[in-house]
């Protein structure tokens, strides 16, 4: 009994022994028949900083500028002295005739007031001979003549004494803004040394030196275009005032001053940097260039330069161009380069012809 369950047991262990190898030999053969598909991985796509082409004015004829005041002073006293009042500061608005500084006059009134009493005491004195030798001849004509002498004399000297009491204060020759304060109050001053500077904000105007190729040349006109370096992309429109004939000694230029015709509202104030460039008369054209960053340029091993173009379907060409001259740091092409088109302006090693790039642009890289 016990032997023939036995032999049943272990015809059950390899009947599942032999379904569990036919199982594995059938999974075996359905996997040889599939064919397994490799996993691809995306290509990256690299971002490359590009600029779009733009043309430009060019600068052969463009010059920079301060812009001033056309009505301006530096304000100072006529004497030396210590100054005991500043009545006004830096930005205000002041009106001619108002009194900007005062010195210390206690001297000056002494002085003042010894010349009117010494002039008193000799008008008195003319007079009486004056009345005398018109009524009497009591006294000589030439004693008359010293005494009016004197007369004149003492008259001369109130009115000197009375100026240097007016050189004791600083008055505004005309109404406009005080645009700096060279000292402070309660200091001793020497004559003519300046203590304001004063200038008329409603007529500014812009001064630039030209050399004398420019002055010989056949460049003609009255008009130009400024643009402000503290307010770009804007274009304010001047009008010739006057030019020096005659060159500065040091430079070897020619002064030219052009004044604005309207602010558009803009604050504008003196010291500031200006580009100014002729204005475009009607019928004529003005020449343009293109610029590149000096870095979009590659050199090769042939002694061209070339550049990375970036197309419609995002991907690089290598375009061989011809360069000009440099204008600081960038380079002006010459040809094979249209406006309008796009560069790449940094990491141009990594770059293969046909590469397909993520282009970026940034507001600080473009054409200018």
């Amino acid at each position: 009994m016990k032997n023939a369950h036995k032999l049943s047991t272990k015809n059950s262990l390899k009947k599942l022994a032999l379904a569990i190898g036919l199982t594995v030999a059938s999974l075996s053969l359905a996997g040889c028949g599939e064919e397994v598909k490799p996993t691809v991985a995306a290509p990256v796509i690299k971002p490359a900083l590009t600029e779009i082409v733009s043309a430009t004015r060019s600068d052969s004829l463009s010059f920079n500028g301060v812009v001033r005041a056309a009505e301006r002073a530096d304000l100072s006293f006529r004497v030396n002295g210590l100054i005991n009042e500043l009545l006004v500061n830096e930005g205000d608005r002041v009106v001619a005739g108002q009194v900007l500084a005062r010195l210390d006059s206690r001297d000056a009134q002494t002085a003042l007031a010894s010349a009117k009493l010494e002039l008193s005491n000799i008008e008195v004195e003319y007079q009486r001979a004056k009345a005398i030798y018109e009524k009497s001849k009591a006294i000589s004509k030439s004693q008359l003549d010293e005494i009016t002498t004197r007369y004149n004399l003492a008259k001369n000297r109130r009115d000197e004494a009375q100026r240097q009491l007016d050189y004791t204060q600083i008055t505004a020759p005309f109404e406009g803004i005080i645009g700096r304060r060279f000292v402070d109050n309660y200091v001793q001053i020497q004559a003519n040394s300046p203590v304001f500077t004063l200038h008329d904000l409603d007529d500014l105007e812009v001064v630039i030196y030209i050399p004398d190729s420019v002055m010989l040349s056949s460049v003609s006109g009255t008009e130009a275009k400024a643009e402000i370096s503290a307010i770009p992309n804007h274009l304010f429109d001047l009008s010739l005032r006057t030019y020096a004939t005659q060159a500065d000694p040091v430079s070897q230029t020619y002064a030219v001053v052009l004044g604005f015709n309207n602010l558009a509202g803009y604050r504008v104030l003196p010291g500031m940097t200006a580009k100014v460039i002729p204005a475009e008369a009607e019928g004529e054209s003005v020449a343009t260039t293109i610029t590149l960053p000096i870095i979009a340029v590659v050199p090769d091993n042939q002694g061209k330069q070339y550049v990375w173009v970036v197309g419609k379907d995002n991907k690089v060409e290598k375009r061989y161009v011809d360069v000009g001259a440099l204008s600081r740091d960038r380079v002006v092409i010459r040809d094979n380069l249209n406006v309008g088109e796009q560069v790449v302006v940094a990491g141009m090693s990594s770059l293969q012809d046909g590469m397909e790039v993520r282009p970026m642009t940034n507001g600080s890289n473009e054409a200018r």
